[in-house]
C-alpha cells in the first residue's frame, strides 16, 4: 500500500504540483496551437518532445530515491536535452510495438490473425516499460536489447507484473475518458490536459519505484 500512495500522489506531492501545473498548462497550449497547420504542428512536436525530457527526468529522480518531483529538464541543447529523449522514446515503442505492426500490414487474413495481433501487442505491452527504463537507466539506446530487458523482467520478479498492469489501467482510464469528453470542445482540452499531465508524472514514478526497488536484483550499475 505505501508505494501505491507514493506513486499515486507523487504528481501533487510537493514540488511534483509546480511540474503538473507547467505540464497542464503545455498540454493546453498544445491542444490549442493543434488547428494551426504548420506552426501548430511544429510547437505540439517540440512540447510533446519536452514532455518526454520531463519523463525521462522524473524517472532518474525516482531511480535515485528522490521524494519528490526534481527540477525542470535542462533545456539549452535542444537536441540533446529535447529532442533526443523524444526519438529513444520512439525508438524504444518501435522495438516493443513494431513486430504487431509489421504483422497487422504483412500477414495473410486468417482466423487466428486476430489472435497473433493481440498476442503481440500483449508482448510490446510487457517489453515497453523496461526497455524504456534500462534505456532512462544506463543512457544509452542499445539498453533496450532483448539480452538486458528480459533477464531484467524476470528479476524484478511481481513488482515489475504489478507495475505493468497500474501502467496499462492508468492508460485505459485515460483512453475512456478522452471518449467520454470527445465532444467538450472547451472543457474535454481542459480536463485532458491533467489528465495527460498527471499519468506522465505517475507512469514515470512507476517505472522509477521498479529501478529503486530492485536495482540490487537488476545490477545494471
Amino acid at each position: 500500500m505505501h508505494l501505491l500512495k507514493d506513486i499515486f500522489t507523487y504528481a501533487y506531492r510537493g514540488s511534483g504540483k509546480y511540474v503538473l501545473a507547467v505540464c497542464i498548462g503545455l498540454s493546453v497550449i498544445a491542444s490549442l496551437v493543434s488547428f494551426a497547420p504548420f506552426i501548430g504542428a511544429i510547437a505540439s512536436l517540440l512540447i510533446g518532445a519536452y514532455f518526454c525530457a520531463v519523463f525521462f527526468q522524473l524517472i532518474r529522480s525516482t531511480a535515485i530515491d528522490g521524494k519528490e518531483a526534481p527540477e525542470f529538464p535542462e533545456t539549452s541543447n535542444l537536441m540533446d536535452d529535447i529532442i533526443l529523449p523524444m526519438l529513444q522514446v520512439f525508438a524504444v515503442a518501435a522495438v516493443s510495438f513494431g513486430p504487431a505492426l509489421l504483422y497487422v500490414m504483412l500477414a495473410p487474413v486468417s482466423d487466428s490473425k486476430e489472435m497473433i495481433y493481440l498476442g503481440l501487442v500483449g508482448a510490446g505491452v510487457i517489453y515497453f516499460p523496461m526497455a524504456m527504463l534500462s534505456v532512462v537507466v544506463l543512457g544509452y539506446l542499445g539498453a533496450l536489447s532483448p539480452h538486458i530487458v528480459l533477464p531484467a523482467i524476470l528479476r524484478a520478479g511481481w513488482l515489475y507484473w504489478l507495475a505493468v498492469i497500474l501502467l496499462v489501467l492508468v492508460y485505459i482510464a485515460e483512453v475512456m475518458l478522452g471518449k467520454l469528453l470527445a465532444g467538450e470542445i472547451i472543457l474535454g482540452p481542459l480536463v485532458m490536459a491533467v489528465v495527460t499531465s498527471y499519468t506522465l508524472m505517475t507512469n514515470a514514478r512507476t517505472l522509477g519505484v521498479i529501478y529503486r526497488e530492485r536495482q540490487e536484483e537488476l545490477n545494471w550499475l
